[in-house]
Order: C-alpha cells, then sequence, then structure tokens
C-alpha cells in the first residue's frame, strides 16, 4: 500500500490522556517527527497508572479468574511477547531513568486445590507457546527468593525474561525524553469534543481553546466513551478497581516479582515494597475494603523482611477493564483520522501498543497485528 500523504506537511497529532501508554505514544510519534500535543485533565498518570502494581509479565489471557486456551488467548500471549521486546528496547534508549528491573517471576501455589490447577494450566500454555517459563520445586523457590517462607509442599514456576516497573518514575522519564523531542503537555486541559470536516478530524475542541490537528489519539481510559461514542467508536468497559498497599523503603531484599495464591509483592528500585491480594483486575463491589495491615501482617508470614515495615499509603485505583478483556484498538467509522486505544494492560503493552498505532497513523498502514483487538468486534452490524 502506498502511505497517503499527511493533510498537513509535518503531522499533527493530539493526543488525549498522558497515562503510560498515551505518554510512550507521544514520544513514537515525535521520533517518527510529528508534532505532538498531549491534553490531560489532571496530571500526568492521575489514573490508572500511578497505582499499578507494575508487573512486566508474559501475560496469558483470563476471564473471571478463568484461563481461555482458545486462539485469542494465544495472540495475547504473542502480543505480551512483544510488549516485552519493546520494553527492552524503551530501557535501551532510556537507561536507568526508566526505573525497570529484569529479575523474572517467581509464581507460587499450594499443592492442591484450584489455584494449583491454575498455575499448572498456566505453565502448561506457557511452555508450549515459547515461554521461557520453567517449573520449580520449593527449593528452587528459596533460592531465586532468598528468605520468603516456601512450604515443601509448594509447586511453581519461574519466568526469567519477566520483570517489573515502578511507573510514576516511568512516566517522568518517558515525559523528559518526549518533551526534548518536541511533545507540548497541557495538563489541566479537558478535551471536551473533536471537529470533523468532510469525514476528517481537524481539531480537537478542550476546555483551554481548540487545537488544530491532522489526527487525534483517545488514549484517557475510563473517559473514552465522551469522547468516543459520537465518533462511532464503541468501548465497553468492566468497572474494576486494583487496591495497594505501599511500604516505605527497605534494603534491598527482592529481586524479582512474587506472586502466589494470598500474595503478589514486588520490591521498586528505590527500595519501596509494594504488595497486593489477587490484583488482577476482577471487578468487585467493595474497592476500599483492603485492610492494609492484615495484608502486611499475612504477607510479613512468607517474607520475613517485610516485619516492622511502614504502610506509606494504601492505593485504590480505578483500573480499565474492557468488557472481553483485550485491548480495543478503535478507529472512528466516520472520522479515519480518528484512533484510541483502551487497555486494562497498559503498563505492559504500552510502548508496544505505542510503536503499532504509530504506524497505522503515520505510514496510513493496518497492522494486522492488532487486527483482534479491533473496537469494530462490538459493532452488531460487522
Amino acid at each position: 500500500m502506498t502511505p497517503v500523504p499527511s493533510v498537513h506537511p509535518v503531522p499533527r497529532v493530539v493526543v488525549v490522556g498522558a497515562g503510560i501508554l498515551g505518554i510512550a505514544l507521544a514520544r513514537e510519534l515525535a521520533l517518527r517527527g510529528a508534532r505532538v500535543t498531549v491534553v490531560e485533565r489532571e496530571s500526568p498518570g492521575a489514573g490508572a497508572t500511578s497505582v499499578a502494581f507494575a508487573w512486566l509479565t508474559n501475560q496469558t489471557y483470563f476471564r473471571n479468574g478463568q484461563s481461555l486456551s482458545d486462539g485469542s488467548s494465544r495472540h495475547y500471549f504473542a502480543l505480551h511477547r512483544l510488549a516485552l521486546g519493546a520494553w527492552r528496547r524503551l530501557h535501551h534508549d532510556l537507561g536507568d531513568a526508566l526505573s525497570v528491573r529484569w529479575g523474572g517471576a517467581v509464581q507460587l501455589a499450594p499443592a492442591h486445590g484450584p489455584d494449583h490447577d491454575l498455575l499448572l494450566s498456566d505453565l502448561r500454555r506457557r511452555l508450549a507457546w515459547g515461554s521461557p517459563s520453567r517449573p520449580i520445586t520449593a527449593a528452587e523457590a528459596r533460592e531465586l527468593v532468598p528468605g520468603a517462607v516456601v512450604t515443601d509442599t509448594a509447586v511453581g514456576f519461574f519466568t526469567p525474561d519477566e520483570g517489573s516497573v515502578d511507573p510514576n518514575a516511568a512516566i517522568a522519564a518517558l515525559i523528559h525524553a518526549a518533551t526534548e523531542l518536541g511533545v507540548d503537555f497541557r495538563y489541566g486541559t479537558e478535551a471536551v469534543s473533536v471537529e470533523e470536516t468532510g469525514g476528517r478530524a481537524t481539531a480537537v475542541v478542550t476546555s483551554a481553546g481548540r487545537i488544530d490537528c491532522d489526527h487525534v489519539v483517545v488514549a484517557c481510559g475510563a473517559d473514552s466513551h465522551t469522547l468516543l461514542t459520537p465518533l462511532g467508536i464503541t468501548v465497553p468497559l468492566i468497572d474494576s478497581h486494583g487496591s495497594i498497599v505501599h511500604l516505605a523503603p527497605l534494603p534491598p531484599f527482592l529481586e524479582r516479582v512474587l506472586l502466589s495464591s494470598d500474595l503478589h509483592a514486588i520490591q521498586r528500585a528505590d527500595g519501596r515494597v509494594v504488595i497486593a491480594r489477587h490484583y488482577s483486575g476482577t471487578p468487585t463491589s467493595d474497592p476500599d475494603g483492603l485492610d492494609g495491615q492484615q495484608l502486611l501482617a499475612e504477607a510479613a508470614h512468607m517474607l520475613p523482611p517485610l516485619r516492622g515495615a511502614e504502610i506509606e499509603r494504601v492505593t485504590v485505583g480505578r483500573r480499565i477493564v474492557p468488557a472481553d478483556g483485550l485491548p480495543v484498538i478503535g478507529h472512528s467509522p466516520t472520522c479515519r483520522n480518528v484512533h484510541s486505544v483502551t487497555t486494562n494492560a497498559g503498563i505492559t503493552l504500552g510502548p508496544c501498543l505505542a510503536q503499532l498505532l504509530t504506524t497505522e497513523i503515520l505510514d496510513d498502514v493496518r497492522v494486522d497485528v492488532l487486527d483482534p483487538y479491533r473496537a469494530s468486534r462490538f459493532r452488531r452490524d460487522v
């Protein structure tokens, strides 16, 4: 396909939303020579990004706690494999300022029960689909996570190429890099509507005035529907929350991501530890129900270095969960230069989706890797 020339000699792109996905997209677009403006109603990462658990994972696909071993699950897994490569490239470009740790992930489950069966099923899928995951014994788990209390009957696996990132540090590093490329960030600015002429968006109307543009990308999570619905893009979302306990800095002791049936734990590069219970996006009617002190006490049984740790804060983040659990890549049927992206895996997938969407936007090429995630799957007339 011959690329269609931009309406403007230098493509002008407005990105709505300054979560990690929107910021990574702005940087990718600017690297390709676009003139980019990012509008954000609040502050950078004010939505789901800043309170994310931020595990960089070879994600298999779960819906309501049940894994699906169909084609969409395998494709989603492959997308995460691409995403880990995108994070490696980003880490190479931005260095330690990105605050990424590549210690791998240890996943554990008891010897019997549904969590045991789910873990082994997940491991079999990962191995069949090309993950470097490998089964480990309880003794090996204790070697990988020194000091952890792991029962001799526990089962588990280790994935060496996974990692974690401090989302706030990553946002700061990406904003710095994007700003150096000329990206214009406008915080406290709400996108109100998109103006269109002849089937093309010509401007974004904001609370601070109009911004002329050649392309619009909506990446503002739970608030996306306000802009997208009038443009014919359907993104059904499930309301979901995730609670995390953030601890004050501790001496280094947890190099890897640790996930057990009752505890998820990560230590950031600055020594802060975040702990959660089943931070997987499962919808909840009681987002404020997490008892931070109780979870810390339980976590300290498995991780003794947490004894006496100080809780800095407990956050409850509103998570973006599309109705079928998969990312939603939107393209307005009435405005061909309006795009959108919504996902509940914005941390892991952000840099990868940013690169793929940049190709679609600036080269006018349909990237087939994104086809399973098109918003058109929710339209009844297709």
